[in-house]
């Protein structure tokens, strides 16, 4: 039998519903805003896979063209890879609900979201958010929510919660945030320029728009939810981490502040590994494992770099909070790109490259949910793995490849006339050292 909440939120209602589609799914709900209506569907494994050291967290977005009346573009007619769009409102997703899942549970989880509706008009990506947290929330999957998510937009001076594509043509502002009852979780946007006045009201104005939808969860939850399962979590057994601490000392501090990455890295494997060999000597073994290694020098890095930038004003590599590392630029350092430029910052280094082009080099590309259909200015972002020294898959870029070329693009973006400029734009940003 199903059940549905409705709650208003700004000038439209937002419907969740749940016990009608994916029944099987541990759990799963529809969110309908206007005639957007996506269905969220969250599944996690019943046991961990032998040896895992991290948590699996896999989040899907996917948009059906026929969710809009419309026939996929190209030679085979069908939905093919996820478009920059579906991975961004990936990454959207995902951030938020992360940081809730039990530390030490180990179990993969799915949280995959299609989207069954698409009026033009309403995102998708907000009831993408908003599901999540509600599949999870009716599931048995043990999850600290709820979460409830807003856009807003300024038009005319006036925030809206949850602008339609054509206010959002309008508006100045574009703050995407989530939040829980009593604190903000995560939020992300742009604006063509905002005061901070303005900015901590727009916060303040999202954080209350967002309750009707945290108190919408937890009735929902409480009528259809699911008991949470028993868990289990492996996590570094007191003693051993006690001792740990107590071996490590100030000598985990002192190899932090080694200048140089490769260097610090270096210091901190060489008493993490004289260490280990003392831990295995007291404990065995079969108690002293990889894992159990791994994670107990992660706590103790994390305490030591926390107590170094509270109480000591100090960063890794000993420089002050309000320290620079050494910057220098470069211009037309490459004879045949239009444009091109070297931009290092410590260990940090890119190499970008721009390429001016006609109006038929834009980029043109499907839309089902409404929204812009072509891209005069591109900006692609690569990190290869010998950027921070290491081997790995050599592919074609990956989520958050897309994800870090999308906040440079949105910091640049407006500062071109797309609308009077007759050239199309691409920029290719090369990172060549990462620290």
């Amino acid at each position: 039998m199903s059940e549905k909440v409705t709650t208003p939120i700004g000038d439209k209602q937002i419907i969740i519903e749940t016990g009608k589609l994916a029944k099987q799914a541990d759990g799963a709900v529809t969110v309908q805003l206007g005639e957007t209506i996506v269905l969220v569907a969250a599944v996690a494994a019943t046991k961990a896979k032998e040896g895992q050291d991290f948590f699996p967290l896999t989040v899907d977005y996917r948009e059906k063209a026929a969710a809009a009346g419309k026939f996929p573009g190209g030679y085979f007619k069908r939905e093919g890879r996820p478009t920059e769009k579906e991975i961004l409102t990936c990454r959207l997703t995902d951030r938020p609900i992360r940081p809730l899942f039990p530390r030490g549970w180990y179990n993969e989880v799915q949280v995959q979201t299609v989207v069954l509706s698409a009026d033009g008009e309403n995102d998708p990506d907000i009831l993408s958010i908003i599901g999540a947290s509600t599949s999870l929330m009716v599931s048995d999957i043990p999850w600290e929510g709820p979460l409830g998510a807003v856009r807003v937009g300024r038009v005319k001076g006036q925030f809206v919660a949850n602008p339609t594509h054509s206010q959002m043509l309008e508006s100045d502002l574009d703050l995407v945030y989530v939040g829980n009852q009593t604190d903000m979780v995560m939020y992300e946007g742009s604006a063509k320029e905002i005061v901070e006045a303005d900015f901590n009201a727009a916060l303040q104005f999202a954080h209350e728009a967002i309750q009707p939808l945290i108190q919408m969860q937890k009735g929902l939850a409480a009528r259809a939810g699911k008991k949470k399962r028993e868990i289990t979590l492996n996590v570094v057994p007191d003693e051993i981490l006690k001792e740990a601490k107590a071996l490590a000392g100030d000598r985990i501090v002192s190899a932090l502040l080694t200048p140089g990455k490769l260097a610090r890295e270096t210091a901190v494997a060489a008493v993490t590994d004289e260490i280990g060999k003392k831990l295995v000597e007291k404990f065995g073994g079969e108690k002293v494992t990889e894992f159990v290694l791994k994670d107990a020098f992660y706590y103790i890095q994390k305490e030591s770099v926390r107590a170094l930038i509270m109480k000591q004003g100090k960063r890794l590599d000993a420089r002050g909070l309000d320290d620079v590392r050494p910057i220098l630029s470069e211009v037309g350092i490459l004879p045949r790109a239009h444009g091109s430029a070297l931009f290092s910052r410590g260990e940090t280094q890119a190499v970008t490259l721009a390429t001016l082009g006609t109006g038929e080099d834009a980029q043109e590309f499907d839309s089902y949910t409404g929204g812009e259909t072509e891209k005069k200015f591109i900006l692609h972002y690569n990190f290869p793995n010998f950027s921070v020294g290491e081997t790995g898959r050599i592919s074609g870029p990956g989520r958050r490849e897309i994800g870090h070329g999308a906040l440079a693009a949105r910091s640049l973006e407006p500062m071109i006339p797309l609308d009077t400029y007759p050239y199309s734009i691409r920029v290719t940003s090369e990172i060549m050292e990462s620290n």
